[in-house]
Formats: structure tokens, sequence, C-alpha cells
């Protein structure tokens, strides 16, 4: 289990990109952050809870906030609460190895044992580069690709010297080639993020129902830590699919979405 985040700095930059610029907003938030790491490493796990989620509720949705939360969650024994927490985490840094390294270790700890087919490699290889980037920092990319392959090609019907313009127009058409890829790895993501919903179940034992409500025939028990996808809404129960298809009912309480 990694220590908490404890870059002040990092802090502040976060705070200042959420909208908290005025000195006794962002010094407050610096404090409050300082205390739960302080709570943190001296023990006190639900006080550390509560700096973070204070924050949480001030706007300041970091990825360092919600890494440290999913720690005090863990040391809590909140195995399904740390795992939300950190698969927010991971949304936010993904390229992070300690919110990387968590999961992995708190994948290990799920009671169940869902048997899910290996997906090709091919398919992993592209999966994990898609996902090396956020939806804001690959529209960054799409812009600089963009404006580097007009300026390119823009300078290469400008220049009278065919070598020279050759390299304009293959430098050009590269960045076009990149801008492409990037921009179909971003149009994916945002599909996923306005299309594909998950959710982690969050409740230490829950019963998946064929129906929405208490009525409903029990499929199967399932427990806290399990990442499933969320297809729809009715009756204030959530319809969820398991990572091996299986679906089912399930109320609020044990669910909480990502």
């Amino acid at each position: 289990m990694k220590k908490p985040v404890v870059s002040v700095i990092l802090m502040t930059a976060l705070m200042l990109a959420a909208g908290l610029g005025r000195a006794g907003e962002t010094q407050a938030a610096r404090d409050l952050f300082r205390q739960g790491n302080a709570h943190y490493q001296n023990g006190d796990y639900p006080a550390a809870d509560r700096c973070y989620r204070r924050l949480l509720d001030r706007g300041i949705e970091s990825g360092a906030v919600y890494y440290n939360l999913g720690n005090a969650c863990f040391k809590s024994r909140k195995l399904g609460e740390a795992i939300y927490y950190w698969e927010k985490a991971r949304r936010k840094l993904p390229r992070d190895s300690d919110v990387r390294e968590n999961l992995q270790f708190a994948g290990l700890l799920v009671v169940d044992r869902i048997d899910v087919p290996e997906d090709p490699l091919p398919v992993r290889i592209v999966s994990g580069a898609a996902h090396l980037l956020t939806a804001a920092q690959e529209s960054k990319i799409v812009l600089g690709l963009f404006v580097a392959a007009n300026l390119l090609f823009g300078f290469y019907f400008l220049l009278r010297t065919r070598r020279a313009a050759l390299r304009l127009f293959i430098a050009g058409l590269a960045a076009a080639l990149l801008m492409i890829l990037f921009a179909a790895s971003l149009g994916w993501k945002l599909y996923q993020e306005s299309h594909l919903q998950e959710g982690v179940i969050v409740a230490p034992k829950a019963d998946i129902r064929s129906a929405p409500g208490g009525d409903g025939i029990t499929v199967v028990t399932v427990h806290e830590g399990i990442k499933v996808q969320v297809r729809g809404e009715a009756g204030g129960w959530y319809q969820i699919t398991l990572p091996n298809g299986w679906t089912g009912w399930l109320p609020p309480s044990a669910l909480r979405i990502l």
C-alpha cells in the first residue's frame, strides 16, 4: 500500500485549475489537504477520509485527492470504496504507477473470482496505449497536430526548393496521420464517457436480482470491489452487467457510479 500524495505544490495547481483561485480559498483547501495527510500518517484514517471528502465537496476532484481517499478507505477496511476512488484516480492519472499497483493489489483481495476470457494480445496493446492519456490531454495533442500539419503543408506550397518542400510534405503527412490516430482514440474515449457507464460494487455483500425492487429473484450474490457496466435505471435500481456477462439489478446503496 502506497503512502498518500503529499505534494502541496501539486494541490495548489489543481485548486487553481478547479477555479479556487482566491488566496483564502486556496489556502483553506491546501490546509485541509495537509490535515488529511497528517491524519493519515498518524493512523487516524476516518479523520483523513473526512478531510479528503470535504475537498471533493469543494469541487477539487483531482487524482491526488481521489488517490489519497482511496488509501484512507482501504486502511479503514472499506475495499469497495477504496477501489472506487482509485478507479476515479486512474481516470485522472492514467499513467500513475501507484494508482495502478494499488488497483492490482486490491483486485487480489476481492472475494469473487469471475472468469473472463482474456482479450487477444493486439487488443490489449491497443487498449493499453489508448488509456495512457486522458481525453483532455488527447484533445490538446489533436489540436497541436492539426496546427502543425496545416503549417507544414502551408510552407510546402510556399517553398521553391524541391528537396526541402518534399521534407515538409512528408512531415506534414506524418503529423496528419498522427492527428487521425489520436482523434480516433479521443472519439472512442468520448463515446465511452457518454454511452458506456461503469460502477463499482461498494456494499460488503449484495444480491443481484432478476428485476428492480426487493421482489426480484436473487440471480447471484456478489461482494464489494467488482467493477460492472451500468446498463440503465428503473424504479431507483440500476441494471448492471458483470464482467462475465451476467445481468441483473442492484439497489443504489450497493453501487457507486464512476
